[in-house]
């Protein structure tokens, strides 16, 4: 993405599930990873960049809450996205993420991300 940074207004709703017709529900719906240790750097990664991005220490795991968990509010979010964006090189799509809750399910929604790309290739 470079070093150019959207500017997008988003409301997380509290990072809360929201039932999502269009994908089928909750986050366990998502793509998998083609293997575990696939999954295993997805979510490895994904906690090391949180853990860079907090404001205060944290000790971020996989089923962490970003917000009630984490402490992040909505900017620290869309930081995190941000991040994960220029670090796996991917576009995340914010509408996409009303479902997302935790680090496990963030750092699911950019293996399945990352995963279309190379399909999509």
């Amino acid at each position: 993405m470079g070093g150019a940074r959207r500017h997008v207004r988003v409301t997380f709703h509290g990072l809360a599930y929201i039932e999502d017709p269009v994908r089928g529900g909750s986050a366990s719906g998502a793509a998998v990873p083609s293997n575990a240790a696939d999954a295993n750097r997805f979510e490895r990664e994904t906690l090391e960049i949180v853990k860079r991005l907090s404001r205060r220490p944290i000790d971020a795991k996989p089923d962490s809450e970003l917000m009630a968990d984490l402490g992040f509010d909505s900017l620290q979010v869309l930081e995190l996205v941000g991040e994960l964006e220029d670090h796996f090189n991917i576009a995340v799509p914010l509408n996409g993420l009303t479902h997302v809750k935790t680090v496990a399910q963030i750092a699911s929604e950019v293996a399945r991300i990352v995963n279309l790309r190379g399909t999509e290739a």
